[in-house]
């Protein structure tokens, strides 16, 4: 339950920093860019925060901010981190079999890809590439001549969030539709792209009208060997070709 709030509802960027992290972001003042900036956040996260804004033709967008100051916190955070693992492999020799300190590098190197916004956009670019020609699965546009690593100006989502189930009744969606376009993309992604969404957390998730789902938030993307995803499809077939006897 606690994890849940660095989801969506951690405490925003304050109010009195967010023009001056916003102008250092774009490299102009935001009144530039947009026609309308939306200052109260509609999601904040541990990373980053993300604003309702339009641009100067009209179009409606969510702007990704990240966080003032949060590669050195998570850089203390993580010597720290490195620090503890050190002491474990020292103080209980058995813990070493579990590789306490290569976790800490890997987990490291994931959270230090996540930073960098203009490599989410890439990752999300990529995505899209994959899916199109498909309707069901919506992912934003990406406006690279306004992302850097700091920001990301992407199109605007407004759909339901993944695990608001009385709305998706209320809206008329099939759940059971839903769940199956759900599963093949999420087998399409592993079996056949090998280049998987990491994080499709609820908030990351969005039920839109016709039955379509919309990802958001490409900070945690992973791949697969040709191989890997050979001896997955294996077992999937294994396990539903199995006598039952």
């Amino acid at each position: 339950a606690e994890f849940e709030k660095l989801q969506t509802r951690v405490p925003p960027i304050p109010a009195r920093q967010l023009s001056a992290v916003l102008t250092a972001a774009l490299g102009v003042p935001v009144e530039s860019v947009c026609t309308e900036f939306d200052a109260h956040p509609i999601g904040a996260a541990s990373i980053a925060q993300v604003h309702r804004a339009r641009l100067l033709d009209g179009t409606l967008v969510a702007i990704k901010l990240r966080r003032p100051g949060i590669v050195d916190k998570i850089d203390a955070d993580l010597r720290i981190l490195g620090h503890l693992a050190r002491m474990i492999e020292i103080e209980f020799p058995d813990a070493r079999r579990y590789q306490p300190s290569e976790m800490v590098v890997q987990f490291a190197k994931a959270l230090r890809r996540e930073l960098n916004l203009a490599a989410e956009a890439r990752n999300m670019e990529r995505f899209a590439r994959n899916f199109a020609g498909n309707d069901d699965i919506v992912i934003p546009q990406v406006y690279t001549e306004w992302t850097s690593d700091r920001l990301i100006v992407q199109g605007y989502i407004g759909g339901i969030p993944g695990n608001d189930l009385e709305a998706i009744e209320v809206a008329g969606l099939d759940r059971q539709v839903l769940a199956a376009r759900g599963a093949d993309a999420v087998l399409k992604m592993v079996l056949i792209d090998g280049y998987f969404h990491a994080d499709p957390h609820p908030g990351n998730v969005f039920y839109l009208p016709g039955n379509r789902l919309a990802f958001i938030d490409f900070g945690m993307m992973g791949r697969l060997s040709d191989a890997r995803r050979d001896q997955l499809l294996s077992l999937m077939l294994g396990l539903v070709q199995r006598d039952p006897q």
